[in-house]
């Protein structure tokens, strides 16, 4: 017992064992079941850019929104898109077309409402990074890389501009070095992965007919991305 208890301790040092810290602030799932909002499948929600100072991390927070939205049954509008590249597409093209966007601002609760209405969506989602980078930090023995994340995300009501939920999430992920350090892309993939699954958690659980399928992984995440480039 006493080696095979060495040798999986080995294991650990050599991958580099995971340590997670999180800090939340803004609203409860019990603030939205409060509100006693309509079931999720009657409506559509639009997912617009998060705002962001990398494309590349832009574009995994609107892929793995989008994907949490459907585990949790909800439907993406506009509705009647063939893909979900498409509905990227659709959604850029209404944002391009109105007078008042700028694609270098940050959006508010009034503007996303006013371009979510014209691609037909009840609900809407928009977001902003505060930060999500990776850095060397020290470990007991071997270096290891910790990657954070600063996150907000915003729940809108289109025909209201009432914001329905809000949160901002600051996570941190720290990994050891080991013989198989993972790239920064792939701990920056895993941590904004985990943090929005567990966002879409707290909103759904907030809303009647619960209803959760098998949990987004950063794998899904980046296959989408690459096709809405």
């Amino acid at each position: 017992m006493k080696r095979v208890s060495s040798i999986c301790l080995l294991l650990v040092f050599l991958s580099g064992a995971a340590v997670w810290a999180l800090e939340k602030e803004g609203s409860t799932p019990e603030d939205l079941a409060a509100m006693k909002l309509p079931a999720r499948s009657d409506m559509h929600v639009a997912v617009l850019p998060f705002w962001g100072r990398e494309e590349r991390q832009v574009r995994l927070a609107r892929s793995c929104t989008m994907l949490n939205l459907m585990r949790h049954g909800f439907r993406l509008a506009p509705e009647g898109s063939k893909s979900l590249a498409s509905v990227v597409r659709q959604t850029d093209a209404v944002l391009k077309r109105d007078p008042k966007w700028e694609p270098l601002a940050r959006l508010d609760a009034h503007d996303v409402a006013r371009l979510s209405k014209e691609l037909g969506a009840r609900w809407a989602i928009y977001g902003e990074f505060g930060d999500l980078h990776v850095r060397s930090g020290k470990g007991k023995l071997l270096p290891r890389k910790v990657c954070v994340i600063d996150l907000r995300l915003v729940l809108v009501d289109t025909k209201s501009g009432k914001i329905l939920y809000w949160t901002r999430v600051k996570d941190s992920y720290s990994e050891g070095g080991g013989l198989w350090p993972a790239k920064a892309s792939t701990l920056e993939r895993r941590l904004l992965t985990r943090t929005l699954n567990g966002i879409f958690d707290d909103i759904a659980s907030g809303l009647p007919e619960h209803y959760a399928g098998t949990e987004v992984t950063p794998q899904e995440v980046k296959r989408l991305a690459a096709t809405i480039e």
